[in-house]
């Protein structure tokens, strides 16, 4: 710690405490709030006098040192000193009335902050309200706490009494001696937390739920209030008597287990203040200790066992509650560099029992109104009071919105309510899902419907009976008729039954994307057979033979040439079986996650595929829809089979068209075509200028700026989403009028989960892992009850409140880069978001010599002097097209190497980033060095304050020493935000 703090202090003041600098620290990083207030108000049947209310204020608080206690920031830090009882006074301010609810006028005036420059910490006002006068008094934490509230108006309302009635005030008991602390007990205090946090690393504070965190803090708060039914009532009392443990250690066990369930964990830690009073119950002041409550969440075992831990720690917190966790600040455990508190994000707050009884001052009724609380120092903190049925959370809403806070709550009573039940029944079974939730994702996955017809042979052969005439298939200037694509897949049939393939038989296909490849697929599925787009991999698939496309000369040994097939006009009957497997398909399509060998689609997974879009599109005999996907994706499993199974036309795509939006468009205009799929990887581009079409697209290949033109011109654009074990599109939601996404829901025989890292389901609001079930998914996927066949995506998503799933990205796309923690998908949508951006890209290199960095790349045709947006971190390039492997899928170890190559030759006009000082400049030397003296470490350039060791308040110091260094003035959270020697010379470069 700096030498300077609480040092050098002048005679009459004193240095703070380390509770009162942690205090002190907190309004810095949040200035000209009143973070730190607590209030009390009054609302009073009749008027007060004002004279009486000065006096009776001054009187009460002349005989309280710690009320008379002022504070303010020096070259040494924060001091205090006591002002005379007879020089204080407090002022009775107006209290402005708007007219609009008392509560949040009084609420304006309590969360005025109090500036730290020697004046009283205590303020009071006084409104004039026709239905009687209000009265608040606003403390600082530093000089009270809600008991001081308590016992302040307890020794004010008699003194008011007797001054307004013109008798003497009523004689006042002696001020508490202060405790004194004893220099052992705090030592074994200090030992006990010591061990108690022996070990303990920080990495699992955060909950699946709620927003990302900012790199400045708001300390914005909400609260939301839940009575406990009285099925939860019993609960809690019967818990007690299950598990012999008191109602603070049931509702904090439970605390832990609705924590853990979210995400936190599974080694935990809460805060949690602790009166330090004893026997001084009247003494005023700021008599909080807040301790680090640790557990381990095991969701394997039963509710009994977590409570009973729950009650050793809290009641062994009680015992050696002498020190705080202020007292160990600078040995805390750090994990990165947040300004929030890496110990502990999540709050316990048992409050005691404070009885207001019938008001009553001057004679007249009184009633306390309730102060909302528009902060909060922690992401979530729970509240409750031994005499009162009421759960209520307080949350920061810069991290939890105020729906996810209700679901947490009704979480919170479900769990104990099920808790009670069985109290040795595993926690995973219980905890975090409350009816609503269960409602919810049940309703959500209600999609049973029958398939018919079961396969797709069989639709397309009911069509070619019905209407033979009409086109099925457009390849350029050739166009099939529904007979002869009949026709020449039956001779396809025959040629494979020649060479003995039948049903369960694979056939590999090295025929080109067209109306060939068509029948040659129909043909081996009348066969009874599945076939395998990938001819390399024919021999390790098991494949008894290969068809080649016409032309294809002379064919090897397996091989049958396709011009060998013979038309058979004889009407085929469809010998695959709905339970068979359909195709083999490479294991990364469509979402380019790997997976061990060919993926197995069966025919009722396609045949349900087609039937459900063919019903979301409007697809009805005749419409077009263009095949513009690799015959090895599954994406072309819509494409090429939805059409034929509804009557519809087939057309096949130039192979220009997927880069050329002039090729696409005279595609579409010239065949009529109605539906237009994006493939997975694509770049957008191609679509710019398309009207009138229903267009299907992954929602990260599809700017938004570019969806709600599609919108403007016309076009339905659906949101699809599928896996690389499933027949392509498992989720779709269509877009509104101006291109933003509801959500996505699973299509008809599918089921689609948010799953935990160890398979537990998770509700309403939570992120995890999609996990699809159903009719789509491979017969290959793994049996996970109760879910049935299963396939884990690698996609990180969350179930909305209308049911929705929202795609928040890529699970294992969070990287740290200079010590930060970057989403690489944010990064990818802030440019994506940005008008002509078609695609992005961003991926972390390492550099030779600058290690890890980030790199984004921006697809754009934009003139060379383009900049991206704001707040988009690293080293951005701009590509007129980005770097695409034969499969349409973005090359990223291509653009790596590029990257590279940009690092080593510096920035030029295709690229830009931040202004960044080079390490050898003289300021950021001289930060270096100033980082040195601080920490006692060496330092570089690139290191981080707090990960080198740095805590709060040495931040402080710095803040302080950088404004004597250079006359910039920094606000601490700026620390926070610009970490490194050369990050906050370029801060302080910018002015």
């Amino acid at each position: 710690m700096d030498s300077r703090i609480g040092q050098d202090v002048r005679p009459g003041r004193d240095g703070a405490s380390a509770k009162e600098k942690a205090l002190w620290l907190l309004e810095k990083l949040v200035p000209g709030t009143g973070i730190n207030n607590i209030a009390v108000a009054l609302h009073v049947d009749g008027r007060l006098r004002q004279e009486a209310l000065e006096t009776s204020i001054g009187a009460v608080a002349g005989r309280h040192k710690i009320l008379r206690t002022v504070f303010s920031e020096s070259d040494a830090g924060l001091v205090k000193e006591v002002i005379p009882a007879s020089a204080f006074a407090v002022a009775i301010e107006p209290l402005e009335l708007s007219g609009g609810p008392l509560e949040e006028d009084v609420a304006e005036f309590a969360g005025r902050p109090f500036d730290l420059d020697g004046r009283p910490l205590l303020r009071a006002g006084l409104a004039a309200h026709p239905d009687g006068d209000v009265l608040c008094l606003a403390f600082h934490h530093l000089v009270s706490d809600l008991l001081s509230v308590a016992a302040f108006m307890r020794a004010f309302v008699p003194v008011y009494d007797a001054v307004s009635a013109g008798r003497p005030a009523p004689p006042q008991p002696p001020e508490p001696a202060p405790a004194s602390r004893d220099a052992r007990a705090m030592e074994a205090d200090l030992a006990y937390w010591r061990e108690h946090l022996r070990g303990y690393a920080p990495t699992g504070l955060d909950l699946w739920c709620g927003l990302p965190r900012p790199g400045t803090p708001l300390m914005t708060g909400g609260s939301v209030t839940r009575t406990l039914s009285p099925e939860g009532q019993a609960a809690v009392v019967r818990l007690q008597r299950e598990v012999r443990a008191p109602v603070a250690a049931v509702l904090l066990a439970a605390y832990f287990a609705l924590l853990a369930a979210h995400g936190a964990g599974p080694d935990l830690v809460v805060g949690s203040p602790l009166d330090v009073r004893g026997p001084r119950s009247q003494a005023m002041g700021y008599h909080v200790n807040v301790v680090p409550l640790r557990l381990q969440v095991d969701l394997d075992e039963g509710f009994r066992q977590l409570a009973k831990r729950a009650r050793d720690t809290f009641l062994g917190a009680m015992s050696h509650a002498g020190a705080s966790v202020d007292d160990l600040s600078a040995e805390l455990p750090r994990t990165g560099s947040s300004w929030s508190t890496t110990l502990y994000r999540h709050f316990f707050n048992f409050l005691p029992d404070i009885s207001s009884g019938d008001l009553a001052i001057g004679g007249m009724g009184a009633r306390l109104l309730t102060i909302p609380n528009p902060f909060s120092k922690f992401d979530l903190e729970l509240f409750a009071v031994p005499s009162k049925a009421e759960i209520w959370f307080r949350y920061a809403t810069e991290i939890l919105d105020r729906a996810d806070v209700e679901a947490l709550l009704r979480r919170y009573e479900a769990l104990l309510i099920e808790a009670v039940r069985d109290v040795d029944r595993p926690l995973r079974e219980l905890a975090g899902w409350s009816a609503d939730d269960r409602a919810i994702a049940d309703a959500a996955n209600l999609t049973a419907k029958p398939i018919t017809p079961d396969t797709v042979p069989e639709a397309f052969l009911s069509w070619a009976r019905t209407a033979p005439d009409e086109p099925a298939v457009v390849d350029g200037p050739r166009t099939l008729s529904y007979r002869q694509v009949r026709d020449a897949a039956a001779g396809v049939r025959n040629l494979l039954h020649g060479a003995g393939v039948g049903p369960g038989d694979v056939v590999a296909v090295d025929v080109p994307h067209g109306a060939d490849l068509v029948t040659a697929v129909l043909g081996i599925w009348l066969a009874g057979a599945a076939y395998l787009p990938d001819a390399a991999s024919a021999a390790s698939a098991g494949a008894k033979v290969v068809l080649v496309g016409a032309g294809a000369g002379t064919s090897g040994e397996g091989e049958l040439p396709l011009d060998a097939a013979v038309p058979d006009p004889t009407a085929p009957e469809p010998a695959a079986a709905p339970a068979g497997v359909a195709c083999l398909l490479p294991a990364d399509a469509p979402s380019g996650s790997a997976s061990p060998g060919p993926v197995r689609l069966g025919h009722r997974g396609i045949a349900n595929l087609a039937a459900h879009f063919a019903a979301e599109l409007a697809a009805r005999p005749g419409t077009g829809t263009l095949s513009l996907a690799d015959p090895a994706s599954s994406g072309s499993l819509l494409e090429l089979f939805m059409p034929l199974a509804s009557g519809g036309r087939v057309v096949i795509a130039p192979d220009k068209a997927r880069t050329d939006p002039a090729v696409l468009r005279r595609t579409v205009e010239e065949h009529r075509v109605e539906i237009v799929q994006l493939p997975p990887g694509a770049s957008a581009r191609v679509l710019d200028g398309l009207s009138g079409v229903r267009v299907l697209a992954r929602a990260e290949d599809l700017p938004s700026w570019l969806a709600r033109r599609l919108a403007d011109d016309g076009c339905q654009v659906h949101a699809v989403r599928g896996g690389a074990r499933t027949c392509g599109w498992a989720l779709s939601g269509r877009l509104d009028d101006e291109g933003s996404l509801p959500g996505e829901r699973p299509i008809a025989n599918t089921r689609a989960f948010v799953l935990a890292p160890d398979g537990r389901e998770l509700p309403t609001g939570v992120r995890g892992e999609l996990g699809i079930a159903g009719a789509g998914v491979t017969p290959d996927a793994p049996d996970g009850p109760p879910y049935g066949r299963l396939h884990r995506t690698g996609e990180l998503v969350r179930r909305r409140p209308d049911g929705a799933l929202e795609r928040l990205g890529r699970l294992g796309r969070r990287v740290v880069v200079a010590e930060s923690a970057i989403d690489l998908d944010r990064v990818e949508a802030a440019l994506t978001g940005e008008p002509g951006v078609t695609a992005a890209a961003a991926l972390v290199v390492a550099a030779p010599e600058a290690g890890d960095t980030l790199v984004a790349f921006a697809e754009t045709e934009a003139e060379p002097h383009w900049r991206p947006p704001a707040g988009v971190p690293g080293l951005v390039i701009r590509l007129e097209a980005l770097h695409r492997g034969a499969d349409g899928l973005v090359d990223h170890d291509a653009l790596a190497l590029l990257a590279l190559e940009h690092l080593a030759a510096g920035t030029s006009a295709s690229a830009t980033s931040a202004s960044v000082p080079p390490a050898d400049d003289e300021l950021v030397q001289r930060l270096v060095e100033l980082w040195e003296r601080l920490l006692k470490v060496e330092v570089t350039a690139e290191t981080g304050f707090f990960e080198a060791g740095g805590h709060s308040l040495l931040a402080a110091v710095l803040a302080q020493e950088v404004e004597e260094m250079t006359g910039v003035h920094l606000e601490l959270s700026e620390i926070f935000e610009h970490k490194t020697p050369v990050a906050l010379a370029a801060r302080l470069a910018a002015g």
